[in-house]
């Protein structure tokens, strides 16, 4: 009785447990590592990078040469429709989990890029933590096709690059889908995204025989930031603007500051960590916001004389670097404020968050505020280490 009764309890639990009823065998999937969307013609062009395990393998293992990867384009009146035709092309059904990032074309983000993030976003396959970024002159498919004689899949090269680039260079940011999407819903800040562009001839980066030689003509280049107003894409920050951004918005972990010290020569110092803090308030019913930057760095090269052993000349440099920081972080505003109109910075946010009652009187008119708000800029840098030698050598130097 005692078994029977065991046996109808195991009977029970098994017909509650569910099995792997939606399975999907990796043979049966084409994984995509990398998607670009652009728009030409009113039609869109979705393009997809398609990861080839046995390419990969191969080249690890030294057997047969195949290629890594496969980017195939698909021309359609809509980028759902486009998905689903291009399993007319593909051997395989397209698989989005594992994407790394989504190149936009230009065009697509000064129309509005609303819809692709929505179906992206929306998909349950797709996780919202791959990186977004912008084709600058030059189409979402040509970035995609690019080969890197480091990388086996370009996909993976734009992540990583743009990983690296973020933290050894200012004017670079790794802005996600959840990000992006977050700050259009939110009041008091408009999205960014970095641009990518073509170094040199496209043919040759597109070539899978090309050498390495070929291909550092053909190269891929972060470069500026797109500023956006909602989902469409105002205009850019230039490389000095876009690292002003950074500093404003606390993104800064390592960077350069070049300081000149005569007409030909300069003191080239490293930013070895930066801290932004933002205060925002409004005061007899105008907002206003305070940045403060607190920055160190260390001499990284010197060309000229200067004693660096004279704390003299520390100082002066010190307040060299703080002016041009200063100025970038100017121009940034400036541009934002009087060009584009949108406010990148987050400063309506800061508000918000110091002082909710006063962003409740601005909240409403913030387009026709932000324009003509007061942006109080102070920086603070000290200079830790000169490097294992002090004065340059080259000053020294046997004259020719």
């Amino acid at each position: 009785m005692k078994r029977k009764g065991v046996f109808l309890l195991t009977l029970a639990l098994l017909v509650l447990l569910t099995g792997c009823w939606n399975r999907r065998e990796l043979n049966d999937l084409a994984i995509v590592m990398g998607t670009g969307i652009d728009k030409i013609d009113g039609e869109y062009v979705i393009s997809t990078q398609i990861v080839n395990p046995g390419g990969v393998a191969s080249k690890e293992g030294g057997g047969m040469n195949q290629s890594s990867v496969a980017t195939y384009s698909m021309r359609a009146s809509s980028i759902f429709e486009g998905i689903r035709k291009m399993t007319t092309v593909t051997p395989r059904r397209l698989y989005f989990s594992h994407i790394q990032v989504l190149v936009l074309g230009e065009q697509i983000a000064k129309e509005g890029a609303k819809e692709v993030l929505d179906l992206l976003f929306r998909d349950h396959e797709v996780r919202p933590d791959f990186y977004v970024i912008l084709a600058k002159d030059a189409t979402a498919l040509q970035i995609l096709s690019m080969i890197d004689p480091l990388e086996k899949i370009p996909a993976t090269k734009l992540y990583k690059s743009l990983e690296t680039a973020e933290s050894a260079w200012g004017s670079i940011v790794s802005i996600q889908l959840d990000e992006f999407i977050a700050d259009l819903l939110r009041d008091g800040i408009e999205p960014v995204l970095v641009g990518v562009n073509l170094k040199g001839k496209v043919h040759m980066g597109t070539s899978g025989g090309n050498s390495q030689k070929e291909s550092q003509s053909s190269l891929l280049r972060y470069h500026e930031i797109g500023v956006f107003k909602g989902d469409k894409l105002r205009g850019w920050f230039n490389e000095e603007e876009s690292i002003g951004f950074s500093y404003i918005t606390d993104r800064v972990d390592s960077t350069v500051e070049e300081i000149p010290c005569d007409k030909n020569n300069k003191i080239v110092i490293e930013i070895i960590r930066s801290k932004t803090t933002v205060n925002g308030k409004v005061e007899k019913g105008k907002p206003q916001v305070e940045v403060s930057i607190f920055a160190e760095g260390n001499v990284g090269e010197v060309a000229c004389s200067n004693d660096l052993s004279d704390p003299k000349t520390i100082y002066k440099l010190e307040a060299d670097v703080e002016k041009q920081i200063k100025g970038k972080i100017v121009s940034a505003i400036h541009k934002a404020q009087k060009q584009y109109r949108s406010d990148v910075f987050g400063f309506g946010q800061s508000i918000y968050k110091n002082d909710p009652k006063g962003w409740e009187k601005v909240k409403e008119d913030w387009d026709s505020q932000f324009p003509n708000l007061k942006v109080k800029i102070k920086t603070d840098v000290k200079i830790r280490r000169t490097g294992k030698v002090g004065n340059s050598f080259i000053p020294f130097m046997k004259k020719e």
